[in-house]
């Protein structure tokens, strides 16, 4: 049985999600100075100096069962470990002594409306007959209500609201610490180093206003309320940047319909997303449900102003009129629609050049620093 100070639990741990960002970046910070290992399914990109990988042996599932294998395999694997403190990021993993709480499933659907399959609307409460998201919530039900953890960290007070209003979790031991962004990838000194070659790769015409969209998931985020805002705003210097894993293929005859083929571009996936806010003008991310959101301090960090909804825990960090814009209602186009517009006349350098400096509080070191103390205390 190997020994070590912290084994921190998530099925992945690179650089081209939120939480999988985040859990790098915890490991490169607690990997610095202390025993520690990532109990996970795969690090495609590689762990930082000095993190041991115990990686999951998962058989094989349906789709909609793999996250109940993970768990199975995760608790597997823990077992050869003598850890002395076991982080957790999500419900799909075995509850340790911390729970960073990244989301809330149950939540979300919560206040999810109806979506539209291949132009049919759908009500919401379908999803919750969905195998995917049955298995989640009766795992993320007995993530919360069964585990024993000596610390929660949650990275808002919504999410604490969250988990005592609808698994009665006692919420005295729970801290709010937002996600950290690393000030080594996303600063204002790059942006403008990278901006004029970021912009040609992107396709971006002088005089264009560059919309960037970062999500690994479209309909939550507000992708077609984006798209029908843009195209109502009848403005043709805005162009929308899709970067993350997925494709909007759905998306496709919608973009036809309001005539944006020229104006929509995805970009991929990426570990990079500094270079795409390098050549950005504006982040655009009209949320229905976001505990946090990470790319929201990334962006401010970069100098990239942010339209987004109140509803995102990051929202905080936009200081409206001043660093970005805030939306109250995210199925609201036409309020939408006007942010744009306001954003597009608006001096974008200088609230690029407020933004900057405005999320020093979310430094990646400062964070993690207090996350280490929680973890280790």
């Amino acid at each position: 049985m190997s020994a070590v100070d912290v084994a921190v639990v998530f099925p992945e741990a690179h650089r081209r999600g939120g939480v999988e960002r985040v859990t790098w970046d915890l490991l490169a910070h607690l990997g610095s100075s202390h025993r520690t290992a990532f109990v996970g399914r795969e690090a495609p990109d590689g762990l930082p100096p000095g993190v041991h990988l115990v990686r999951t042996q998962e058989r094989r599932a349906p789709r909609s069962l793999r996250p109940l294998e993970f768990r199975r395999a995760a608790r597997a694997a823990l077992s050869t470990l003598d850890a002395g403190s076991v982080v957790t990021c999500g419900a799909e993993t075995p509850p340790g002594d911390v729970l960073w709480v990244h989301s809330v499933l149950r939540a979300w659907l919560g206040v999810a409306r109806a979506v539209k399959v291949k132009g049919v609307p759908v009500p919401a409460q379908v999803r919750y007959l969905m195998p995917h998201h049955r298995v989640m919530l009766a795992m993320e039900s007995q993530y919360f209500r069964q585990a024993r953890p000596r610390r929660i960290l949650c990275t808002s007070q919504r999410e604490i609201d969250d988990i005592e209003r609808l698994f009665g979790v006692d919420v005295s031991m729970a801290t709010v610490v937002p996600n950290p962004f690393d000030p080594d990838l996303f600063n204002v000194g790059r942006r403008r180093a990278d901006r004029a070659a970021a912009r040609a790769a992107m396709g971006v015409p002088d005089g264009g206003i560059a919309l960037v969209f970062v999500a690994n998931e479209l309909h939550r985020k507000g992708f077609a309320q984006t798209l029908e805002a843009m195209a109502r705003a009848r403005d043709e210097r805005l162009s929308l940047h899709l970067v993350g894993r997925a494709a909007p293929d759905a998306y496709q005859p919608l973009i036809r319909r309001l005539g944006l083929e020229r104006r929509v571009r995805y970009h991929g996936s990426t570990t990079d997303v500094g270079w795409y806010f390098a050549g950005a003008d504006l982040m655009v991310l009209p949320t229905q449900y976001e505990p946090f959101g990470l790319v929201i301090v990334e962006a401010l960090a970069s100098g990239v102003p942010v339209i987004t909804t109140r509803l995102a825990g990051a929202a905080d960090a936009v200081q409206h009129g001043r660093t970005g814009l805030l939306q109250s209602d995210p199925y609201d186009v036409d309020e939408l629609c006007a942010l744009l517009a306001e954003a597009a006349a608006a001096d974008l350098e200088a609230w690029s050049r407020a933004a900057g400096s405005s999320v020093d509080d979310y430094r990646r070191d400062a964070v993690l620093q207090r996350v280490e103390k929680l973890v280790l205390a």
